[in-house]
């Protein structure tokens, strides 16, 4: 009796089945190698260029943030930096910081920082704009009290922003999602003004603070700060518009602004003084931009 047996092209393509699956974790794992080394690589780049002996540092939010933190505990540890000390705009950069022995100072000594650092979620270059705040993990973003270290202090200067990110988050015009901050009470009216503005254009969203299945009012719980404020997400359906146009940036702050109830945003236009760009692969390394 003959037993019917697969074509043997069959069994070659089984074989190489099975050597993509064998190798896919390897490949993987290299690429995600290469990611982390950019960003490395970026963080150095920062603080060779904008951290000093005697720096105050007002630390912001972000993964490449804290390789930057990282970076100035071992140069601190190593004695090639000094008298360094940070000043923590989020709680995790707080964390981030007592574990790499970075001295950290009081929040309300923001306004004597000479360096700001932050990661943007998306960086238009041309433009010197970005939006931040978008990511709501290991935690939800307190922008309120990052734009707080941005304002200038009793010399009338403001501090030194620098926004790290990697080349696959620059853009040529900021799209996604929006975040808005806005007192928790009473958030509906100035939520539905937003809506009206950019009808058409995006849908609004109320953040949910424990990752259940979304929907636009936060589901059972929508997240609320210690300081008593929720964020609304824009999300926009193409790049950032208004009025079903291509309009300026400033033009779509100022909107955004005018509504009674808003607490912050998330869109930085003309704010930073540099930008470092991890690239993932280029022999060149990071991408350093003065504006």
């Amino acid at each position: 009796m003959l037993v019917s047996r697969p074509p043997r092209r069959c069994f070659q393509a089984a074989a190489r089945n099975q050597w993509r699956q064998r190798r896919m974790p390897t490949v993987q794992c290299v690429q995600k190698n290469a990611v982390t080394e950019s960003k490395r690589a970026a963080a150095k780049a920062c603080v060779d260029r904008f951290v000093s002996d005697g720096a105050l540092l007002a630390l912001g939010p972000g993964e490449m943030t804290n390789l930057v933190i990282e970076e100035v505990g071992r140069r601190l540890s190593a004695a090639s930096l000094q008298g360094v000390a940070g000043v923590p705009v989020c709680d995790v950069a707080a964390h981030e910081a007592a574990f790499h022995g970075v001295p950290l100072v009081l929040e309300s000594r923001a306004a004597e920082a000479t360096v700001v650092v932050a990661d943007a979620d998306q960086l238009d270059l041309k433009a010197n704009a970005a939006l931040i705040g978008c990511a709501c993990e290991p935690q939800q973003p307190d922008i309120p009290r990052f734009m707080a270290a941005l304002t200038p202090g009793s010399s009338g200067s403001a501090p030194k922003l620098v926004l790290m990110t990697e080349s696959s988050r620059v853009v040529g015009r900021l799209g996604g999602t929006l975040p808005v901050w806005l007192d928790a009470d009473g958030w509906e009216e100035p939520a539905e003004e937003l809506d009206d503005i950019f009808l058409g254009d995006a849908e609004l969203w109320r953040r949910s603070s424990n990752g259940q299945p979304e929907n636009p009012r936060g589901g059972d719980h929508p997240y609320i700060s210690p300081q008593g404020h929720t964020i609304v997400d824009v999300r926009f359906y193409e790049g950032l518009k208004l009025y079903g146009e291509d309009e300026s940036y400033d033009k779509i702050a100022a909107e955004i602004q005018q509504v009674s109830g808003v607490v912050a945003h998330g869109l930085l236009i003309g704010k930073a003084a540099a930008a470092v760009v991890a690239r993932p692969g280029d022999e060149e390394g990071a991408q350093l931009v003065e504006f």
